[in-house]
């Protein structure tokens, strides 16, 4: 993850199709619930004020704040209790959000934020995902967003500073070991 970014523009063709395919995730039922808000120019500096966010990476990440892009991963569960309410999907119950034994509006909304780290890598960008930890739903209304989305955090995304190096738990906790994670045909 990167924490000190340039100021420097990001070409507006490059983010749509960063974000175009970043999409492409997999969608249970092919329900395609998965948003994308892409903040830039004054909202960027908004986002980070209406989120009680710009403090926070002032003082411990000061790099971030100059991503000059900021991507809002958002998750609609209407779309998929409505499209597990139609013919083909209907009768397991999944038509109530309550039902879902894991959200896949969630888990859909997470692959595609992962695809669109991995792009951002592969351009040789930098990239942070980040929670929102204040004043969501304040966001989600002021950027117009209906009722009943869910916020799945935030990426920023620009070019990398030379600066940037490896930082925070990575650094200071070991990656677990293989065997202690990976396990064949049984726990």
């Amino acid at each position: 993850m990167t924490r000190e970014f340039t100021d420097q523009p990001l070409d507006p063709s490059l983010l749509d199709e960063l974000l175009n395919t970043a999409r492409r995730a997999p969608s249970a039922g092919y329900s395609q619930g998965v948003h994308f808000i892409a903040l830039t120019g004054e909202a960027v500096p908004s986002f980070w004020r209406t989120t009680d966010a710009e403090a926070w990476f002032a003082e411990k990440q000061e790099g971030v704040l100059r991503a000059p892009v900021i991507v809002l991963p958002i998750a609609d569960p209407d779309a998929y209790t409505s499209r597990y309410a139609e013919a083909d999907k209907a009768g397991h119950g999944l038509d109530v959000a309550a039902n879902w034994p894991v959200p896949f509006w969630l888990t859909d909304t997470a692959m595609a934020v992962q695809n669109l780290l991995l792009l951002v890598e592969a351009r040789r960008l930098g990239a942070l995902y980040f929670g929102i930890f204040r004043n969501v739903d304040t966001l989600l209304a002021d950027l117009g967003v209906p009722e009943g989305m869910l916020s799945v955090g935030a990426v920023a995304i620009g070019h990398r500073a030379d600066i940037d190096r490896p930082s925070g738990s990575p650094t200071t906790r070991p990656r677990r070991d293989t065997a202690e994670v990976i396990h064949h045909s049984r726990w």
